[in-house]
């Protein structure tokens, strides 16, 4: 069975890559932005770069896993059409022979000012989301109407673990002397989504392959508090919990006079309000139509990360 997994340089997209390439009954097919020879002591994966927002060449697969996409926040809003609807457009137009489509969405599709579990159905109206939600909605509507037998859209939230280039970075970047820097409280729920639970959603997709569109939440079964997780970040980094808070009207200031200034800082609008958001996403019917578990989580696996 043929495979494309796109986004295969980034960090999910090389998990999922690792995942099938373990199986000796699929051939791999790999792409992404970068050059990259990660894959190459993998006999069934061919690694060709591509970047989707050019002209694709025509692929012939059983089964696309569409990772690709930027996620960036500091980003355009015409970047992310580009990289994220136009690269999903020119993808569905080169695939000939898919039987099976399952696309890495973003939780960032869900409006969370109400403070409310989001279940699937409780997409957000777009005057309410981020330039990179309404992208991600624009590239589910293009699947919703592209044909193919099987679509399954997945929308974690805050894809973490070992390897990860982005979400952990951004953290570590706070802490200063020995001390994390941290905008406000941090008194807000979220849900996290490890990289491995992803991967094992994917896989169940697979192997399910129902007929017709399905769209699941995806995050690990433990719900956390913001406060903790950047605590034993802090203490698995400088070996104490020694957090120092910048008040929540000092760090709106300092947004407002980036925004003015065109400046992309490490704290923009959109990075504020996931702060100040509790952002939980319900995973009752990925556990109950797919067997999802979800069984990884932050705590346990905060040794493997990249601290």
């Amino acid at each position: 069975m043929k495979v494309l997994v796109t986004g295969a340089s980034g960090f999910i997209g090389s998990k999922v890559v690792e995942l099938f390439a373990g199986k000796t009954d699929y051939e791999v097919m790999a792409t992404g932005r970068s050059s990259t020879d990660r894959f190459s002591s993998f006999p069934n994966v061919n690694y060709f770069q591509q970047n989707l927002v050019d002209a694709i060449p025509t692929l012939r697969c059983d089964i696309v896993i569409h990772c690709a996409g930027l996620a960036d926040d500091r980003s355009t809003r015409q970047d992310f059409i580009n990289n994220n609807v136009i690269a999903t457009e020119n993808l569905l137009k080169s695939v000939t022979g898919c039987r099976l489509f399952i696309f890495i969405s973003s939780a960032s599709v869900y409006d969370f000012s109400d403070g409310q579990p989001k279940t699937e159905e409780q997409i957000g109206a777009h005057q309410y989301l981020s330039d990179y939600g309404i992208s991600k909605l624009k590239s589910e509507a293009l699947l919703n109407s592209s044909g193919i037998p099987s679509i399954y859209i997945l929308r974690p939230r805050a894809v973490y673990g070992p390897g990860d280039r982005v979400l952990l970075p951004r953290i570590l970047q706070l802490i200063r002397k020995n001390r994390m820097i941290i905008p406000g409280k941090l008194s807000t729920g979220s849900s996290l989504t490890h990289v491995d639970n992803l991967c094992e959603a994917i896989f169940k997709s697979v192997q399910q392959s129902r007929p017709g569109v399905h769209t699941y939440n995806i995050a690990d079964k433990e719900r956390y508090n913001l406060q903790q997780v950047f605590c034993e970040i802090a203490l698995r980094k400088t070996g104490q919990k020694r957090l120092i808070r910048i008040p929540e009207a000092f760090v709106s200031c300092i947004v407002l006079v980036n925004q003015f200034l065109g400046i992309k800082g490490r704290l923009n609008k959109q990075s504020v309000q996931y702060l100040r958001q509790d952002s939980i996403l319900a995973i009752n019917k990925a556990r109950e139509e797919l067997g999802y578990e979800g069984n990884h989580g932050f705590v346990d696996s905060i040794d493997q990360l990249d601290i």
